[in-house]
């Protein structure tokens, strides 16, 4: 969660400033700088080593890559390389057999890092000669011929098709991650389905395998993260004007769509005396983070059990591209993928559980409406079950670092159709009202497809019935 200064030093000197003064009085934008928070060591302890070349899958289901709010329902494959000066690499692989899958290089963004820079999705992506993209709507899912090849530079143009710009990040390394979303098989998720790196020198040698990445990879084989320190979370949670037992969240559920880590952070101050100062975050614009998605749109809704163990939401879901084994061919809807993750808090950021438009299709009511009810195991009412076309999302046991029953509700909206307007893609900066408690703004754009959040009890929820 960082924002445009000038260095480390000028980002410690406003750290300081909100820990002293608990983050009180103080106009200034709340920073937070990147920290290596893999466990230390050459190849990441704990991080798998996919290849060479690739580590991951990162997933929340590994303690140690469980970070930066995964989603359940995606794998993610990053690697960190240096490509000398004069030589080209390339990436040869095969489509996978999914929903959706991307290539996205980070860097360094208005002083934000970690920020997709440059992206390309399935369907920019041109197939070999040929081969198809099996990724467009009508095409054959399971076409055997399905071959790409994506060329990475450094700022330098080309007029090759399938180029990203990966320039080197703060730590000098260039940064890549793949993503596959739902895959069809175990095959999709596998190593050998990741697409191979292609090293040709200067002098013409071409370079595979060990010694491909002898000559290019980065010693760090894994993420520097950005989590926030637990004195800044305390002071943020505490700041004059907020009630600690709740801060930031609100009853209603409060949505606000993600722009920059600035904003994220600030949420903290809505109804304390520096609230206002929250324009000022906004007024960076869309600058990302996190390792955030350039396809994805999302929106944050902090959740705490003082208003009630169990959390119902409720809302309609937009239609979306049958996938998986059994279904030959590529369909459309009004967008790629959607959905909700229930998250820890700002100092851990680790996914707890995920509901994707897959898990709520059997449950849908009349008008694609759902029912998604959160809460611990213990508190799960009888009816939240699938036969009463309800779907469950785990809020997770563990409490914040002050002890209380938080969460980090995302909603993610993923490759929306340019003609579906109720989506997070069509909230812009003046769609949003950062200084109130509802952001009324932001839900009159999405209207019925943003949930409402409204908190209970498991002895009432199970009075609704099935």
């Amino acid at each position: 969660m960082t924002t445009p200064g000038n260095g480390a030093t000028h980002i410690l000197a406003r750290m300081r400033t909100v820990l002293v003064a608990a983050a009180a009085a103080a106009a200034v934008t709340l920073t937070v700088p990147a920290q290596a928070v893999a466990p230390a060591g050459a190849a990441g302890k704990g991080v798998p080593q996919a290849t060479c070349f690739w580590f991951g899958p990162m997933s929340i289901k590994n303690k140690a890559t469980n970070l930066a709010y995964p989603d359940e329902g995606a794998l993610y494959w990053g690697a960190r390389f240096r490509i000398p000066a004069g030589s080209t690499l390339r990436l040869e692989g095969d489509f996978p057999h999914a929903r959706y899958m991307s290539v996205n290089a980070y860097g360094r963004v208005a002083g934000v890092d970690h920020a997709a820079v440059d992206a390309l999705d399935d369907t920019a992506i041109r197939p070999d000669p040929g081969s198809i993209n099996p990724y467009l709507p009508g095409a054959d899912r399971y076409a055997a011929n399905r071959a790409y090849t994506l060329t990475m530079t450094d700022g330098v143009a080309s007029q090759e098709p399938n180029v990203i710009d990966a320039p080197p990040t703060n730590e000098a390394a260039q940064e890549l991650i793949y993503r596959v979303y739902l895959p069809d098989r175990a095959a999709d998720q596998a190593p050998a389905s990741l697409p191979e790196p292609v090293l040709t020198l200067g002098d013409g040698q071409v370079l595979r395998g060990d010694a491909l990445c002898a000559a290019i990879n980065d010693p760090k084989r894994y993420f520097s993260f950005q989590t926030m320190p637990g004195p800044l979370y305390t002071g943020l949670v505490n700041l004059p004007g907020a009630d600690p037992a709740k801060n930031p969240s609100y009853s209603p559920v409060r949505w606000e769509k993600f722009f920059n880590q600035p904003l994220a952070l600030s949420v903290y101050r809505i109804g304390t005396p520096t609230g206002k100062d929250r324009r000022k975050d906004l007024a960076l614009g869309e600058i990302g983070g996190f390792y955030d998605n350039r396809s994805v749109k999302y929106a944050v809704g902090p959740i705490n059990a003082a208003f009630g163990k169990v959390l119902v939401l409720r809302g309609k879901l937009p239609t979306t591209p049958a996938t998986g084994p059994k279904v030959r061919t590529m369909g459309s809807g009004q967008m790629r993928y959607w959905s909700i993750c229930q998250n820890g808090s700002p100092v851990a950021t680790n996914g707890v559980d995920c509901v994707s438009d897959a898990d709520l299709k059997p449950v849908l009511q009349k008008d694609r409406r759902y029912t998604i009810v959160v809460s611990r195991k213990v508190d799960r009412p009888k009816n939240a079950k699938a036969k009463c076309d309800v779907a469950w999302l785990n809020w997770g046991d563990k409490k914040d670092s002050l002890g209380r029953r938080t969460g980090t509700l995302l909603l993610r909206n993923l490759g929306t159709d340019p003609g579906f307007r109720r989506s997070l893609q069509n909230v812009g900066l003046d769609d949003v009202d950062v200084t109130s408690r509802t952001n009324k703004p932001q839900q009159k754009v999405m209207g019925a497809y943003q949930p409402t959040g409204k908190y209970t009890s498991t002895k009432a929820f199970e009075k609704s019935g099935c």
